[in-house]
């Protein structure tokens, strides 16, 4: 078992107790701002009884809301310590699932009868209300014939006649038309049933009307009729003025239900409210002077209060108490039933909190297992469900973490040993240029992974000549840094024991050839610079030409064509020999270099490398080598390299000692300030 390191935990946040202190401060505030008002400041009539007030008051919102923050949080920290475990949340979440749609499904259906008795009762109201109009009729034909009384009829009842002075007080409209409907007369709501009867040929027709109003006797009579209790009021768009009362506005018009009846209303609609029918109607009157031209300008707003038995012995007659007994014993029946499938799915969904909660607990153990270190805790659960499979992918977890972090350790000690050869790759590179009078020497190495493949070298093989190396293993990695450091082992013993260019290659062709199983090469360019003789001799195996840079000349690639080392057991070579003068400079690369890809992946290219050696008017070699790396750096812009880039440039001014004696004479420089040391890069 590997040890886990614990974290620390953070420091408790002291917020609620200076909020507390806080919410403490302004109880005081308020308690002695009272105490000041009403013992100091008004006994003794002392100014500041303002500012005190204004203070009171911005203390008391500061209690408000900090009380109000410190509810919110004392019910967050309940819900959460209430329902942490898992358990207790799918109890709560099957709860509501299951038993809330019952109650929101038995309000929709509680809503939806309200509003069918509710439709029903209006309708009923309209049918009493339009039979009172048919019995008006019918008494207004019996007088037209008799000339009698109506029997039966209310005291307000009011009868006018054309053929008597009654008719005078009729508006010239109702004189001249037959009509049956409610009529507004001096804020007042009548039913009104007009006949006309015909008379001899000339002779004008004589109208009998007969208008009841919508008073108490008429409302206390429909209200013995029908079983319902009303309550009207008449309103229109020019008087709004009530006193008190519920008021109701719709279309513009204003009703004020409540004026005059000394809290009779009130007391109808608390005793009526979840036993009977609350429901209410609103009629457009004619006017009784303007005629149907003014309809729809005054308002008969009626409330009704309909018993739900009233209401069904409406509908149904004296058969209403067996058809609702009925109803209401099918209605237990199925509700009795329901309960017992929601028993039912009640009892299964137990199960499944048990069954969930359980797994979730072992899979808890599980966790703190882990987060102790303990690789080795198995949860063992069968695969039975989702849970099970969880628990068995956490198994396979653990498993696999163990073996990670085994892993990671070998991992990282194999790293160690490769930075340990990335170091000892770097070391076996020049530090400095060769040490001769007037050659100055700068280079660059920028390995894409850990250990590279690309390699240069520098020689001083007696006091007049210099040689170079540079090359490049196919591959990256470790393996490729094994050949390179196995080359360099090789070219340092053979330039030492005097080997010429053409056995120095056999020689390295064959350690590479037999070395390698997987058949890797390395190129190869190995230049003898003799500044006595002023000569360049260039021996090449498949690495890219070297340019020589010539002040008034392009540059020119020193061509020699030969297969790479190792890719043959025999290797072909062949050397250029060509003038060395004063202020020539020679420009080694790797293929990294002009292989460098842009983000569209077209290479940095031949042509753009010669482009820029040819503007350089500065040869130094480290101008020269920083110069191509910005180019090649702006060209590849945020896309990583692909290979190895080594840079390696020689220049030569001056090399020609004035005697043969020794390389570096007192009076010489040694070292001009260009030669630096290696530049290398991860």
């Amino acid at each position: 078992m590997l040890p886990v390191q614990q974290k620390p935990e953070p420091p408790k946040s002291r917020r609620g107790a200076r909020l507390f202190l806080v919410w403490l401060l302004g109880i005081g505030i308020i308690i002695a701002g009272e105490l000041i008002t009403r013992f100091v400041l008004r006994p003794l009539d002392l100014p500041g009884g303002a500012l005190f007030g204004f203070t009171t008051f911005l203390a008391c919102l500061l209690v408000i809301a900090l009380t109000l923050y410190g509810l919110a949080v004392f019910v967050r920290w309940t819900l959460r310590k209430l329902f942490w475990r898992v358990g207790r949340r799918l109890f709560l979440s099957y709860t509501l699932i299951g038993v809330l749609p019952f109650f929101l499904f038995a309000i929709l259906l509680l809503t939806i009868g309200y509003m069918i008795c509710g439709v029903m009762t209006h309708a009923a109201l309209r049918g009493e209300r339009q039979a009172s109009l048919g019995q008006l009729e019918s008494s207004a034909f019996e007088y037209s014939l008799t000339g009698k009384h109506p029997a039966g009829a209310t005291k307000a009842l009011e009868i006018y006649d054309t053929d008597n002075a009654s008719g005078g007080k009729l508006p010239l409209w109702l004189k001249a038309t037959t009509f049956s409907g409610m009529v507004w007369r001096d804020g007042q709501a009548l039913l009104v049933a007009s006949r006309q009867v015909a008379r001899q040929e000339g002779a004008a027709a004589r109208t009998i009307v007969f208008a009841e109003p919508l008073d108490a006797e008429w409302i206390e009579q429909f209200q013995d009729k029908s079983g319902m209790t009303i309550l009207t009021k008449v309103g229109d768009r020019t008087t709004a003025r009530y006193r008190r009362g519920v008021r109701v506005e719709t279309g513009g018009r204003s009703f004020n239900i409540d004026g005059d009846d000394d809290g009779q209303f009130t007391d109808l609609f608390v005793r009526s409210a979840g036993r009977k029918v609350i429901w209410a109607d609103q009629t457009d009157l004619t006017d009784w002077d303007a005629g149907p031209a003014a309809e729809g300008k005054h308002t008969l707003f009626t409330l009704i209060v309909n018993p739900f038995q009233n209401l069904f012995h409406f509908y149904f007659g004296a058969a209403a108490d067996n058809y609702v007994n009925g109803l209401l014993q099918f209605t237990a029946f199925l509700i009795i039933l329901l309960l017992v499938f929601y028993a039912m799915a009640v009892l299964f969904a137990a199960v499944l909190i048990f069954s969930i909660t359980r797994a979730v607990n072992r899979i808890e153990k599980g966790t703190k297992a882990v987060e102790r270190g303990d690789f080795t805790y198995r949860i063992a659960m069968k695969p039975q469900n989702q849970l099970g499979e969880m628990a068995q992918s956490f198994d396979r977890m653990t498993e696999s973490i163990a073996a990670l972090l085994v892993n990671v350790a070998e991992n990282e000690r194999l790293q160690s040993e490769i930075e340990i050869a990335a170091s000892i790759q770097r070391n076996l590179l020049p530090k400095e240029g060769p040490q001769f009078r007037g050659v100055s020497f700068s280079a660059h190495f920028e390995p894409t992974a850990s250990i590279g493949g690309d390699y240069y070298d520098v020689f001083n093989i007696d006091k007049t000549r210099l040689a170079v190396a540079i090359g490049d293993v196919s591959g990256h990695g470790l393996s490729t840094g094994l050949v390179m450091a196995m080359v360099k082992a090789a070219i340092t013993t053979l330039v030492e024991e005097g080997a010429e260019e053409t056995s120095l290659f056999q020689r390295l062709n064959d350690l590479v050839f037999r070395s390698t199983e997987r058949r890797a090469f390395m190129t190869l360019a190995f230049t003898i610079f003799d500044l006595e003789k002023g000569t360049i001799r260039h021996t090449n195996a498949g690495h890219l030409y070297p340019y020589l840079l010539r002040e008034g000349q392009r540059p020119r690639g020193i061509e020699v064509p030969s297969l790479p080392l190792g890719v043959r057991s025999t290797i072909s070579t062949h050397t250029a020999e060509v003038d060395l003068q004063e202020g020539d400079a020679i420009v080694y690369l790797s293929d990294g270099i002009v292989e460098a890809q842009d983000e569209n992946g077209e290479p940095f290219g031949f042509d753009h490398l010669e482009a820029l050696l040819t503007e350089s008017t500065d040869r130094s070699p480290s101008t020269i080598r920083d110069r191509i790396l910005e180019a090649v750096a702006r060209h590849c812009g945020t896309r990583p390299a692909d290979d190895d880039r080594t840079v390696m440039i020689l220049r030569f001014d001056n090399f020609k000692p004035s005697r043969p004696a020794a390389v570096i004479s007192e009076n010489a420089v040694a070292t001009v300030p260009d030669n630096e040391e290696v530049v290398a890069t991860t």
